[in-house]
């Protein structure tokens, strides 16, 4: 059960309180127990992989792929500003080296 089901399992619980504000909290808890479904048998593993891997198949079929276009577009954009960045962080670690050198000459 996803939050959104349970969120929405909890508002009418609160709201079925509200509209039977007579009942006590011992038959509300007694109808609460007989409203919950039976325990069955735990599924086998393999039948919890497959209904699982089913499931993520479902969902995999809902998701918007961006087209070939797209995805060149944001690789070359996505390497290009690694390339940049690594230069940037290149020259500024080679100035901090410079600087830190030239200040242990200085006080020597």
């Amino acid at each position: 059960m996803n939050r959104e089901m349970r969120r929405i399992q909890e508002r009418e619980e609160r709201l079925q309180k509200k509209q039977d504000p007579g009942k006590d909290k011992a038959s509300r808890r007694a109808a609460a127990l007989q409203a919950k479904p039976q325990t069955t048998e735990r599924k086998s593993f393999f039948r919890r992989l497959g209904g699982y891997l089913h499931e993520v198949r479902q969902e995999m079929r809902k998701v918007t792929w961006p087209t070939r276009e797209q995805m060149i577009a944001f690789t070359t954009v996505t390497v290009v500003t690694c390339v940049i960045l690594t230069f940037v962080i290149f020259g500024i670690d080679i100035l901090m080296k410079n600087l830190v050198f030239k200040l242990l000459e200085l006080s020597q």
